[in-house]
């Protein structure tokens, strides 16, 4: 497993309680070390790819060749696009998109010499709708959701592994400490329509789906199978329709407790308002 806290912390517990091994691949160790001793955290900077193939061995060594890949390791920025540095979008790519890569280029030769396992990589709606303030996290996002479905096909068509089971969650909004500082609209309608997501309804879906040994496609909460409708490159709704759904989620300005204040865009509009002010101060 790749990412150790949050949603995958919660992963990495119900696994244990299950009596299965479970290796957690992290940059930064755990404040609280986890108790059960069926988890193994190997500390290793997965957006590194020599770094994982040297925690590789490690993890052969204590745990065995992995059965299940979770591919679960994600930040973000919650930069509007000229705030992000390079560093910034390096950084997000590394861990968010790059790490799928290195992970799996790891410990899938074994999986497929055994012709059976289960690869679950955590995406996000986000990869599909998008939303300002974060370009660097929705690219990587659709990046590893194109790597998974891709991934499926090679393992059915060139590597002929249909045993090897794959599942892609695409969660929303989703209540975990990456998106702590988030603010959506605060009312019955929208706690409605669009509830956020428990990160234990997640781990049961992905428990689901890893016990019943299938290939799954995990939406939640229940809009977000809806949500690709939304999407630039389906384009089955109006583009109008499209902007007014957009606004009404308030997704472009969720992230505005993130990033520099003022922002890129902040200071583009005094800038603005500067420039119209000389402007005018001329025609007088």
């Amino acid at each position: 497993m790749v990412g150790g806290s949050g949603i995958g912390a919660l992963l990495a517990e119900t696994l244990a309680d299950r009596h299965v091994a479970v290796a957690i691949l992290t940059k930064g160790l755990p404040k609280q070390p986890f108790s059960n001793s069926h988890i193994h955290v190997f500390e290793c900077d997965v957006s590194d790819y020599k770094a994982v193939m040297g925690v590789s061995a490690r993890v052969r060594e204590t745990v065995g060749d992995p059965t299940i890949i979770i591919n679960n390791a994600g930040i973000v920025s919650g930069k509007l696009l000229l705030d992000l540095t390079e560093e910034d979008i390096r950084n997000t790519f590394g861990s968010n998109t790059l790490a799928h890569f290195w992970v799996l280029k790891a410990f899938l030769p074994a999986m497929l010499r055994r012709g059976r396992g289960h690869i679950v990589t955590m995406s996000s709606i986000l990869a599909i709708v998008g939303a300002a303030q974060m370009t660097d996290y929705c690219a990587s996002k659709a990046a590893v959701l194109s790597l998974h479905q891709t991934l499926r096909f090679e393992l059915n068509s060139r590597y002929q592994t249909p045993g090897i089971r794959t599942t892609l969650v695409l969660p929303a909004y989703t209540l975990t400490s990456l998106f702590n500082r988030v603010k959506l609209p605060t009312n019955r309608i929208f706690d409605f329509l669009c509830p956020p997501v428990q990160p234990r309804t997640v781990v049961k879906h992905v428990i689901s789906a890893l016990e019943d040994n299938e290939s799954r496609v995990i939406r939640l909460p229940f809009y977000s199978n809806f949500a690709r409708l939304c999407g630039d490159a389906v384009g089955l709704i109006p583009a109008g329709l499209r902007d007014f759904v957009q606004w009404l989620s308030g997704a472009d300005h969720a992230m505005k407790g993130y990033g520099p204040t003022p922002d890129a865009g902040e200071l583009l509009l005094v800038e603005r308002q500067s420039q119209t002010s000389v402007n005018r101060k001329r025609t007088d």
